[in-house]
This record gives C-alpha cells, sequence and structure tokens, in this order.
C-alpha cells in the first residue's frame, strides 16, 4: 500500500470515529426524536402551559435607588414554586397608569448567567415602567446614571432557557402588577435578544397581556434545529441532557423542545416587529422567515413586519444599529 492510500485510510477511520464519538444520541432513535409534532402533542403543551401556577409568593423590594425625583429604579425579588427569582424594575413615580416593557437576555454556556443591561436616561418622563428579568439561573443587573443594581444569583436551572425562562418572564409580570400601582399589566410589551427573541416570542403567544413582541436575532422551529445540531453542547444542555441521561422520555423530550418552539404556536402572537440579521449562523434569518411566512399561512400575518439587516450577524445586529433602534421604539410607542 503506498503512503498516500495509508494516509487516506487512516484519515477515513479516524473520521469515521470521531463522528462516532460524537454522537450523543447514540442508540436514541432520531426519527421518533425530530419527527415533526403532531396536533395532539401541540394541544398537549398548550394544557401543560393552562395548568401551570404562574403566581408568584413573597413578593419584595429588595434595593431601591433614587434616581430622578420622577424616577427609581428596584431590585425586586419573588417565589415562583421552590425557585427564588429577581428582576431590576425602572418605575416612574406617577399616579398614572402606565405599560410595561419587558427586555429579555440572551444565553451562553460559556459566559456568566447575567441579565445585563446598561440605560441611558430618557431626556422625557419615562412613558413606561421598565422590567428585566433575571430568569431562572441568572443574575440581573442594570446600570444608569453611574450606578448599578445587581441582584443575586436566581435559583433553578439556566438550562431551562425557553419554556421555564417563559415561565419566569410571566411570573415577573404577575410580581410588578403586584408591587407597582402605576403598572398597567393589560398593556405590557416584551423585547428580546437571541435566547431572548424567543423567550419574547413565547411570552407573547401564552399571555394575552404581552400586547407587543419585539425580538431580535432569535429562533422559532427547535425541532429542526436540534435534528441538526444535537451535537452542538449548548442544544445539548437545553433540550437532550435529560433524555441522555435516561431521565427523560423521548415523548417528553419532545414536549420541551415543541414548547420552546413560537413556530408551532404562531397563530397566538400578537403584534410583532420580527429583526434578523442576513449573516447570522447562530440564530440564522431562515428561522425569522420560517416564522413569518408561516404567520402568512395561518391568517395572522398582517399582525407582523419582518426586518432581515443586510451584512450583520449574531454579534453586531443591535450594536449600532440606529434603523432597528428607532423602528423598536417607533412600535412600542406607538398609541394604543
Amino acid at each position: 500500500m503506498n503512503t498516500y492510500r495509508c494516509t487516506a485510510l487512516l484519515f477515513l477511520i479516524s473520521t469515521l470515529f470521531a463522528c462516532k464519538k460524537k454522537d450523543t444520541l447514540k442508540g436514541i432513535d432520531k426519527a421518533a426524536l425530530f419527527a415533526p409534532p403532531t396536533a395532539t402533542e401541540i394541544d398537549a403543551v398548550e394544557r401543560s402551559w393552562a395548568q401551570r401556577n404562574l403566581a408568584p409568593q413573597d413578593i419584595t423590594i429588595v434595593e431601591t435607588q433614587f434616581i430622578t425625583p420622577k424616577l427609581s429604579a428596584y431590585i425586586i425579588s419573588f417565589r415562583l414554586g421552590v425557585i427564588q427569582e429577581y428582576a431590576a424594575v425602572l418605575a416612574p413615580i406617577t399616579t398614572e397608569r402606565v405599560p410595561l416593557l419587558f427586555y429579555a437576555g440572551g444565553f451562553s454556556i460559556n459566559e456568566e448567567p447575567v441579565n445585563a443591561v446598561k440605560v441611558k436616561l430618557p431626556e422625557e418622563d419615562l412613558p413606561f415602567i421598565y422590567v428585566i428579568p433575571s430568569m431562572r439561573g441568572q443574575y440581573v443587573s442594570l446600570e444608569l446614571s453611574g450606578k448599578l443594581l445587581r441582584s443575586p444569583l436566581s435559583g433553578g436551572s439556566r438550562f431551562d432557557a425557553f419554556d421555564g425562562a417563559t415561565d419566569d418572564v410571566i411570573a415577573c409580570l404577575n410580581a410588578v402588577g403586584s408591587l407597582f400601582q402605576q403598572a398597567d399589566t393589560s398593556r405590557a410589551m416584551i423585547r428580546g435578544g437571541s435566547r431572548g427573541g424567543t423567550v419574547a416570542l413565547l411570552a407573547g403567544i401564552r399571555d394575552q397581556r404581552f400586547k407587543r413582541v419585539a425580538p431580535v436575532a432569535f429562533n422559532s422551529d427547535f425541532i429542526a434545529l436540534t435534528a441538526q445540531h444535537y451535537n452542538d453542547p449548548t442544544y445539548k444542555v437545553q433540550f437532550l441532557d435529560g433524555l441522555i441521561k435516561g431521565t427523560s422520555t423521548i415523548a417528553q423530550t419532545r414536549q420541551l423542545i415543541i414548547g420552546s418552539s413560537p413556530f408551532y404556536f404562531c397563530k397566538q402572537i400578537p403584534k410583532a416587529q420580527l429583526h434578523a440579521a442576513q449573516n447570522d449562523r447562530i440564530t440564522p434569518a431562515a428561522q425569522a422567515e420560517l416564522l413569518f411566512n408561516e404567520m402568512k399561512n395561518q391568517g395572522v400575518g398582517d399582525r407582523a413586519t419582518l426586518f432581515i439587516y443586510p451584512n450583520l450577524d449574531h454579534s453586531n445586529i443591535a450594536t449600532g444599529n440606529t434603523e432597528l433602534e428607532n423602528r423598536i421604539n417607533t412600535f412600542f410607542s406607538a398609541p394604543w
């Protein structure tokens, strides 16, 4: 055997071995796991949502910072079941009822578990209550006017990053409504980036008090995506660990993945402004197009507007993008 053929054979053997080694779902029926959801499965997810108790307990203000005579910032805490959670709240001091604007942050297994926001104070009075929930397994950080509010770490697993995190957002809406008399919880809005974009959509789907959603750089169908990326560490910890370890069944895993996928519930999405980056490889623009087209197929396309930004990617879609910011600000400030 000549050197070239020997080298080629060794390369082929090592490649095959590497592929086998990377198959985290070896022995699991992938065809069953990643089959398109049935109507029965989708109904089961919706029933599960309806049966959850998302009424927070032990709601309290942990910290208060007076920012201006008309504005204060707070760290609040509440308990959802056995999970202690936190949120940062920026609230105008007013006797009027005002809407709420939520911000849901992203997710990375390699970065600090924080939902961090730096706010520039508006020149005029803040027209809404701004809420940044930590979500489970994370803490929240709010920086403004030279002051920094930082919460303790919320309980629970941050790897429950979509379905569970949406529970947290809805419970946080209930907590803020309980603490602040000026909060008009019937007029809630939510913006999110990356993981937070998907959570924003899920919040709008699951709770009709969220009237406007603005997801940025988001995924919408995790059945198809997980089928493509099941060896990826992020998809593994978010959806597949229980199945791999034998603590979850295929049916339970599918329910988690389906319940994390706005695509299958897009008929319930409220008014939405969808933002995607043309060169995004983490949350491809095709995921936003898929959702937008399905909304049109379901007869609710008039609720959504889709913007795809050329020459941008996941890392810079929201960095210095005044076009995006102006669109979202106009969307959220429209008359009710």
